[in-house]
């Protein structure tokens, strides 16, 4: 399972509804990459999506 689809679950999951406005394709392997796409879509949903990640970091 990559980290975008980690990822997109956590998303899901947390704020279902704003699952649409984080989620990122589920192809993505690289963590930095997630954020830089979603900080793009606006500085709020890329915290968000900084959080989301942080906590998938700790689940490992």
């Amino acid at each position: 399972m990559t980290i975008a689809e980690r990822y997109n679950a956590a998303a899901a999951k947390l704020l279902p509804h704003m699952a649409a406005d984080l989620a990122v394709d589920p192809a993505i392997s690289d963590a930095n990459h997630i954020d830089e796409i979603v900080f793009r879509r606006s500085e709020y949903l890329g915290g968000m999506a900084v959080a989301i990640l942080a906590m998938i970091d700790q689940q490992n």
